[in-house]
């Protein structure tokens, strides 16, 4: 005869249809933009059977594009006894950059007058380009927008796959359960988030604070201010503003031209600020930029460290969360109750390796101590040689930490039988495995636990963290003596009047045996065993 303990999710269904419907919504966008990259791959490819022809270069004139710069060409070639004028430069119609420098190095690359080489279409000889677009450029466009629709079509469907909905347990001895893919999830999510973060935070942080330790070697230059205002850019979050200064230099009798006001770049909102530094720099004032002996065409106003380069660190946040996301997936339960237990007549209760913790500590105390090592290298404020030096030791002190913890002895228990109930009694045999005899001390305590997850605060300042509350605790043992430390027996109640386990993805009960071993000069002992006590009454499957 079967019985089943029945649980629903209210709103599940829908939940589902809205996750999916995101995903579904996320994938036909991703279609898109592949689309795109599809079309553009082709053209790309057809391109690269273009006849390479002798040209001149008849312009070649920098224009301000606002967000960026372009260099703006015009050159003329002969094909078939006809002679043609194009102006398209590569896969787009001009040369575009962020810095006025590298728009001035081109044009000087390609003055005009200057005989090169340009790629056309023979079958249409009036289409021309001067430098062909790379086909593994195209390629690359296609794998990074197919991860769009991958992640949609993974949002829309695992819902569905990861078995969120609780249904009916089955605790009739030979049944099985599905397992909980939903962790997998989390873990792919939280290492997108790591990834995200750690990629952004070279550009936005890494390299910035870099480059302003080696300007510190760079040459002092005289130069002359070209133009100078405050820029806007619109988005719609609002307006931000970004100083522009553009200056003309000289070195080695080559004259170069620079718009680099500190190695920063990006806009920010205050724009009373922003015109306060343009109005000491008017047109024509005479004044240092600093200027790189290995590339004169690199150059810059303000080589020193600035608070506003802080906000590189803003990806690392992301790295964090993502982790955090990623050791959630890990450390998933699953969501209804496990009726293998049940079936043992002797049921082996092991610790977990505090390995997986080491390893993640690590890797952020790693990631931490390099941004630190950065800015112990550059001018920043005291303060911040302080704050970020002072959070790296802690996270030092806490991978060493748990490091060790790796080299706790262990416990292994057994206990019987595994069909635990309220009200019956179990037996447990213990061994610690490893240097038992580091542990001075021993306490072994029953506990029951209401799990839940608490939601404080509301739209960004929303925080979620997860409360233990003990329902039951009986200590079973605490000892001194080596030969109970090592190994030994013990019986214990479950209490008839304490609930049995109850799973659930955001929280439940928990029955466990805390072991809890006092070690002198090094981490101590903390093993957390869960069993479950399985309902006294189930309902019966109707």
């Amino acid at each position: 005869m079967g019985f089943t303990v029945s649980t629903s999710s209210r709103g599940g269904i829908v939940g589902k249809i809205i996750f999916s419907g995101f995903g579904l919504f996320f994938a036909v966008f991703g279609c898109f933009f592949v689309r795109m990259a599809w079309i553009s791959l082709l053209e790309t490819q057809a391109m690269q059977l273009w006849v390479e022809t002798p040209c001149t270069i008849v312009s070649s004139e920098m224009q301000d594009a606002g967000e960026d710069y372009k260099l703006v060409l015009s050159y003329t070639y002969a094909f078939n006894g006809q002679t043609y004028t194009a102006e398209r430069y590569g896969s787009e119609e001009s040369y575009t950059a962020d810095s006025v420098g590298e728009i001035d190095q081109m044009q000087k690359i390609l003055p005009p007058g200057k005989q090169t080489n340009c790629h056309v279409n023979p079958s249409n000889p009036s289409e021309a380009v001067l430098v062909l677009p790379a086909v593994k450029g195209g390629f690359a466009a296609i794998g990074f927008t197919l991860i769009f629709p991958a992640f949609g079509i993974l949002f829309a469907t695992l819902p569905w796959l990861a078995g969120r909905k609780k249904e009916k347990i089955q605790t009739e001895p030979g049944t099985k359960t599905k397992k909980r893919s939903g962790k997998w999830f989390l873990v792919l999510f939280g290492a997108v988030f790591t990834l995200v973060g750690l990629l952004a935070l070279k550009p936005l942080f890494i390299t910035p604070l870099q480059k302003t330790k080696d300007a510190k070697t760079w040459n002092s230059v005289p130069a002359t201010v070209i133009s100078s205002k405050v820029k806007s850019h619109d988005s719609d979050d609002g307006t931000t503003y970004s100083v522009y200064i553009a200056y003309r230099y000289e070195v080695g009798g080559v004259e170069y031209l620079g718009d680099k006001y500190t190695f920063m770049g990006g806009s920010s909102s205050g724009h009373e600020s922003k015109t306060e530094i343009v109005r000491q720099y008017p047109e024509g004032r005479r004044f240092s930029v600093y200027v790189d002996p290995a590339n004169p065409s690199e150059s810059v106003i303000h080589r020193e460290f600035t608070s506003m380069m802080l906000l590189g660190l803003i990806p690392l946040v992301f790295s964090i969360v993502g982790i955090g996301i990623m050791v959630a997936g890990f450390r998933a339960k699953k969501a209804k109750l496990d009726t293998k237990q049940a079936q043992e007549q002797i049921v082996i209760l092991k610790g977990t390796s505090p390995a997986g913790k080491a390893v993640g500590l690590i890797i952020f105390t790693v990631i931490w101590n390099s941004v630190v090592f950065l800015i112990f290298k550059s001018d920043a404020p005291i303060l911040f040689h302080i704050v970020f030096g002072f959070f790296g030791v802690i996270m030092i002190l806490a991978s060493i930490h748990a490091i060790l913890s790796n080299f706790n002895p262990r416990p292994v228990v057994e206990i019987t039988p595994g069909n635990i109930r309220p009200g019956t009694s179990v037996a447990m045999r213990w061994r610690t495995g490893g240097r038992s005899d580091r542990i001075g001390k021993l306490t072994v305590t029953l506990q029951c636990l209401k799990i839940t997850t608490e939601t404080t605060g509301s739209g960004k300042n929303r925080s979620t963290h997860t409360v233990k509350t003990p329902l039951h605790e009986t200590i079973l043992l605490e000892t001194d003596s080596q030969k109970e430390i090592a190994q030994g027996t013990l019986q214990f109640p479950i209490p008839g009047e304490q609930p049995p386990s109850e799973p659930g993805h955001d929280g439940g009960i928990r029955w466990q045996l805390l072991f809890h071993g006092d070690i002198s000069r090094w981490p101590d002992l903390k093993e957390e065993l869960p069993f479950i006590v399985y309902p006294a009454e189930v309902i019966r499957d109707t």
